[in-house]
């Protein structure tokens, strides 16, 4: 059986309510708001969402910039721990060098001698 011999889709069982723009139980401040119904296990409830105002906005940020400030903070750090570490590193592996060549040219006069 393909998709074209199917019949017609089911109608939904229950309409969506339409809910006119203009009611009664608007909020007097102005501020807008958003409701959503949701559903738990005590059954169907209400819940008002509204927008943030600037005063909440302003703390996000600041919360967002004071953890990337710390997270900056800590690669930072690590990097400017890491940088005499490799410099020590460097200097290790040269001087070990240099000792190496010095020890070569001693057993190659010590062999001649």
């Amino acid at each position: 059986m393909t998709s074209s011999d199917q019949g017609p889709p089911d109608r939904p069982r229950s309409e969506p309510e339409i809910i006119p723009p203009e009611r009664g139980d608007r909020r007097q401040d102005g501020r807008s708001h958003v409701w959503v119904w949701v559903a738990d296990r005590e059954g169907m409830r209400r819940a008002n969402v509204t927008l943030p105002g600037p005063f909440t906005i302003f703390l996000a940020l600041a919360l967002v910039t004071v953890v990337v400030g710390g997270i900056l903070l800590v690669v930072l750090g690590a990097v400017l721990i890491w940088i005499p570490v490799f410099v020590l590193a460097v200097g290790a592996l040269l001087i070990g060098a240099a000792a190496r060549q010095y020890w070569w040219r001693f057993r190659r006069w010590l062999s001649q001698h």
